[in-house]
């Protein structure tokens, strides 16, 4: 009885921590989306904190909304801290593609460095241009590189068994509220390792506590071909703020374009008055 007892055990106990595990996924992706939430709510209230036309406010009102604005944009700035990535335009040297090239070999030296403390294969680094990326894809490849050198670190640091690879995602905007332009852009990294539940429960405990943040934004459970081990894929990513991207001259207003012809008319009309008059 002892015995059958102790197997029936087993899978139940393994039923109690992939419950707790996806119930942590759940409450973490609330949080996320309480979050991005919240970052809009306070764009939103700095957009709208500027005075219409009319009767000019006194000092004490404008000192108020100075302090006022100040308060918001940095409680967004918290935010904004919190969820993306700092740019790293400005740590990029001259030649942007060749120093990716470099980020690349070391990040790859650092991968077997770990690997080989740990006695395993180096993970496999997928999806990374095989030529020298466009200058201007370089700074969202430069934080997925970051991405792929933490996530390698955090499954080590938990001992799986196997981390078999390691692949960038093509970016992925985040759709924006309606009526305003898209904010965050998604820099996705996939990830594959082996590991028992429990270790694999850990290092996604240690993604969470990293900041900024790790959004978990799938997870795939796959028994191993040792029943004590699972294979885990996860499609990790960052945020990155959208660059601005400037409006084409075509898109100016008709009206504005009509103020233009007729200014120039008009000053046509008087260059030929003046000729006229002379």
């Amino acid at each position: 009885m002892a015995q059958t007892r102790q197997v029936a055990m087993g899978p139940m106990l393994g039923a109690v921590l992939a419950g707790a595990a996806l119930t942590g996924i759940v409450v973490w992706r609330f949080n996320l989306d309480s979050l991005d939430r919240a970052v809009n709510v306070k764009r939103s209230a700095v957009k709208k904190l500027v005075l219409s036309g009319g009767i000019p406010p006194t000092q004490e009102v404008m000192d108020y909304l100075t302090a006022r604005q100040q308060a918001l944009e940095a409680r967004y700035q918290r935010w904004l801290d919190a969820i993306t990535v700092p740019p790293p335009a400005e740590a990029v040297p001259a030649d942007p593609q060749l120093y990716f090239q470099q980020q690349v070999h070391e990040v790859q030296r650092t991968l077997e460095r770990l690997a080989a403390a740990r006695s395993v294969p180096a993970p496999a680094q997928l999806g990374l241009p095989k030529e020298l990326p466009p200058s201007d894809t370089v700074p969202r490849l430069l934080a997925q590189l970051q991405l792929v050198q933490q996530a390698a670190e955090l499954a080590f640091e938990q001992d799986v068994s196997a981390l078999a690879s390691l692949k960038v995602e093509d970016p992925d905007p985040i759709p924006a509220e309606e009526g305003s332009e898209t904010f965050l852009l998604a820099l996705p990294v996939r990830v594959r390792f082996t590991g028992t539940l429990n270790q694999t429960i850990k290092v996604l405990g240690a993604m969470e506590r990293v900041r900024p943040l790790i959004d978990i934004r799938s997870l795939r459970l796959v028994s191993a071909a040792d029943p004590s081990q699972l294979e885990a894929e996860l499609l990790i990513a960052r945020y990155a703020v959208m660059p601005a991207i400037p409006k084409p001259a075509s898109e100016e207003p008709r009206g504005s374009a009509k103020k233009k012809t007729s200014k120039r008319r008009g000053t046509t009309s008087s260059r030929a008055a003046t000729r006229i008059q002379e």
